[in-house]
C-alpha cells in the first residue's frame, strides 16, 4: 500500500488549498493508499539560511522525517503573486538540510494541486514550483496537475469538489501519482 503524505503550503485555516489537500486525502484513502495528512503550521521552522546547515532545528529533523517516511506527496499550493508561497519552499529548504547532502525529496514521486478564485486556478505558481522540485528537491513530480480555477465557488464548505472539470483534473492527478508509485513498488 502507498504511503502518501498530503499537505497544503498555506497554514490559513479557511484556505482553498487547506480545502484542496482535505479532498486530495480523503480521494487517496478511497483509492486504497495510506495517507498522513500534515499541516505546516505544525512545524515552527526559522527562515533557512547556510548557517542552520551543520545544525538543523529539531522542528526541521521532525519534518524531514515525516517526509521521509511516505513514498510520494500530494502538495497543494497556493499562488502568491503568481508564484508559490515562501513557506513551503522554506521548509522543504530545511528538509534538504537534514538529508545528508541529498535532495530533499530524492526518490519521492509527488503530486501538485492548486485552488485559486483566480481564473488560472494557481497554474502560474504550480509551473514554477514543479521546476524546483524537480531540479533543487530531485522529485519526481507527476505530469499531471490538478489547478482548481474559481475556488470561491469550485470547493464546496462541505468538502467536495463542485466544479466538474476540477473533480476530473483531481481524479487524474491523484490516479497518476497511485499509478507512478505501484511501478516503482514493482521496480
Amino acid at each position: 500500500m502507498a504511503r502518501i503524505l498530503v499537505f497544503s503550503g498555506s497554514t490559513r485555516p479557511t484556505s482553498f488549498n487547506r480545502r484542496l489537500a482535505a479532498i486530495a486525502a480523503r480521494d487517496l484513502r478511497a483509492l486504497g493508499a495510506d495517507v498522513t495528512e500534515i499541516s505546516l503550521a505544525d512545524f515552527t521552522l526559522p527562515f533557512v539560511d547556510e548557517d542552520g546547515r551543520p545544525n538543523p532545528p529539531s522542528e526541521a529533523r521532525r519534518f524531514n522525517d515525516v517526509l521521509q517516511a511516505h513514498d510520494g506527496l500530494f502538495i497543494a499550493c497556493p499562488e502568491y503573486n503568481s508564484g508559490y508561497p515562501p513557506l513551503l519552499k522554506n521548509a522543504l529548504d530545511w528538509a534538504s538540510m537534514c538529508n545528508g547532502g541529498k535532495p530533499g525529496l530524492a526518490g519521492k514521486v509527488v503530486a501538485l494541486g492548486a485552488a485559486s478564485p483566480s481564473p488560472r486556478g494557481g497554474y502560474r505558481a504550480l509551473t514554477q514550483f514543479r521546476s524546483v522540485l524537480e531540479l533543487g528537491f530531485g522529485a519526481l513530480v507527476i505530469p499531471e496537475m490538478a489547478a482548481i480555477p474559481f475556488a470561491n465557488k469550485a470547493i464546496g464548505e462541505e468538502g467536495v469538489l463542485a466544479d466538474e472539470g476540477g473533480a476530473k483534473l483531481l481524479a487524474g492527478t491523484l490516479a497518476r501519482l497511485l499509478t507512478e508509485l505501484k511501478l516503482r513498488a514493482k521496480g
